[in-house]
């Protein structure tokens, strides 16, 4: 058994739900269905959640949505992120039969991709205080288990996490994920490490690592560095599942 799994790997209970890890999969687009999730589930993984599904894909019932939000009956935590911008369509989606098999609903505010951010949805949410506690506040009303994924700033110079974690939490928020790297750098270059130490230190809801975790090294010294709860494992996960065994101990 590794470092990880013996120092920092434990149990967890979200808003009543109990998580068998704190190694998440992260959403990734057209990779975490249904046989994914379940393979990185069955090497320990606490949650994995479906890929990012648009809230108004699913009010449409379109057919790519509306198969990205389905589960199996074995999967442990049924987890759906949801990309959107108006908080009205998250609370009409939220308390509707569409997602009544859903337990626990993470809400993107950290995708940057131009077009996405333009539309004032996943990062563009960051810098309106008032729309994400509405968003939030809107699917923590359907009951169920509520998080949020954002980044700390669209480059190095911005620092806007702590504000955002804070409203997080008073909106209703019960995990916050923060992808330690700016948004103009994607998936590539260091992890900013103090933004999510600063996240983690003015809340008390847990907080969840990711990016730039491609072994247990790494894993560790994110842990050490940042006092999170957890980690999010992502590309690494699609390159060799058994990093979440690794990391947990199976």
């Amino acid at each position: 058994m590794g470092v990880f799994a013996e120092q920092y790997c434990r149990r967890m209970i979200v808003a009543g739900i109990y998580v068998q890890s704190n190694v998440f999969l992260a959403p990734i687009t057209g990779y975490t269905d249904i046989a994914f999730r379940l393979l990185a589930e069955s090497y320990g993984a606490g949650v994995a959640f479906t890929e990012m599904v648009y809230v108004e894909d699913l009010l449409r019932g379109r057919r790519r949505a509306v198969e990205s939000a389905r589960f199996d009956a074995q999967e442990p935590v049924r987890a759906l992120q949801l990309i959107g911008g108006d908080p009205s369509l998250f609370r009409l989606l939220c308390g509707s039969p569409l997602l009544s098999d859903v337990e626990w609903i993470d809400i993107n505010m950290g995708c940057a991709i131009p077009e996405i951010v333009r539309s004032g949805r996943g990062y563009a949410l960051v810098h309106d205080l008032q729309r994400a506690s509405g968003i939030i506040e809107a699917c923590k009303s359907s009951g169920k288990a509520v998080s949020v994924k954002c980044r700390p700033g669209m480059d190095v110079k911005e620092r806007s996490i702590q504000a955002f974690a804070r409203m997080c939490e008073d909106a209703g928020a019960d995990l916050l994920t923060v992808h330690g790297r700016p948004g103009n750098q994607l998936h590539e270059g260091p992890v900013l490490y103090d933004s999510i130490a600063d996240a983690k230190a003015c809340i008390s809801i847990p907080v969840i690592a990711n990016g730039g975790i491609f072994s247990e090294e790494d894993a560790v010294a994110m842990m050490r560095q940042t006092g999170a709860d957890g980690v999010m494992i992502g590309r690494r996960g699609l390159e060799d599942s058994r990093i979440f065994a690794a990391l947990t101990g199976l």
